[in-house]
């Protein structure tokens, strides 16, 4: 027998099973982010995502920094190209 076949068993029996959301009225109201990521560790949504809004990615603090440098190099890089091409 190998020697890794006993831990992959270990990782089966300790899996646990997904609850699945079968209505909107079922998902909590969170306080926090840590309390949506532990609720969503041991549940499901995948039968309600069609009823489920889709809300706008809020991005802030050094990501958005990182993003907006990014866009602003491209626009450069952009803007250089343009005048380097012949007419």
């Amino acid at each position: 027998m190998r020697s890794d076949s006993s831990a992959r068993n270990n990782r089966r029996r300790t899996r646990k099973k997904l609850i699945y959301v079968r209505s909107l009225s079922e998902i909590p109201d969170f306080k926090s982010d840590d309390e949506i990521a532990a609720w969503y560790e041991t549940h499901s949504t995948v039968l309600v995502q069609d009823k489920l809004k889709t809300l706008p990615a809020r991005v802030g603090g050094k990501l958005r920094k990182r993003i907006l440098s990014r866009q602003r190099r491209r626009d450069s890089a952009r803007k250089r190209s343009d005048i380097s091409r012949p007419a």
